[in-house]
């Protein structure tokens, strides 16, 4: 159970994610290692909460986050007003057929999905209290594990890729601007 659960239950705050959703509010989504991600949620399942991140109004790809990992969801007056910009600007575009392609029901399904639609994604990570970015291609897809071709910020491959444990998983970006125009510039 998540903290947020303090205030609320499982079953409002249940209710609060779907009013989000419905409503296409703009949110700030604290998390649990004191950072926060402001977009629009846009799909939740009982594990994961996905979300059309935002950068200086302009969408930013695609967030996967660990629904326990959530602490809050704000939707205040500044948000409020945000998404009155974003509206009157034009700007909320979701492109609902990777929506509807992205599988929110396990890790397993999740990344089978982004790899189906050919995504790269970064999985950011920790393991023994280090943060780990692996970013690329995902190879392979098991019960408890995901496997991802890294590659480095000159493009370059790593001799081995990077498996990583679900349990280890913070959160998961796809469709963004980074992956998708760096993925056209990689050195084989």
């Amino acid at each position: 159970m998540n903290k947020m659960a303090k205030d609320l239950t499982e079953k409002e705050f249940g209710k609060l994610i779907q009013k989000h959703i419905s409503k296409i509010n703009f949110v700030k989504i604290n998390l649990e290692n004191e950072s926060s991600i402001f977009g629009f949620i846009t799909k939740a399942s009982d594990d994961f909460l996905m979300i059309e991140e935002t950068n200086d109004f302009s969408l930013a790809g695609i967030k996967i986050v660990p629904y326990a990992k959530v602490t809050s969801i704000r939707n205040g007056i500044s948000d409020k007003i945000s998404k009155v910009i974003y509206s009157e600007e034009g700007l909320i575009k979701f492109n609902h057929k990777i929506i509807d392609n992205t599988s929110l029901k396990n890790y397993e399904s999740l990344f089978k999905s982004i790899k189906k639609q050919d995504f790269h994604c970064i999985v950011e990570s920790k393991k023994k209290d280090k943060d780990l970015f692996s970013i690329g291609e995902i190879l392979e897809v098991g019960e408890k594990s995901v496997t991802i071709k890294n590659y480095d910020p000159t493009g370059k491959f790593n001799k081995k890729p990077h498996k990583i444990s679900f349990k280890n998983i913070e959160l998961i970006n796809f469709n963004d601007n980074y992956s998708t125009i760096f993925k056209k510039y990689l050195r084989k």
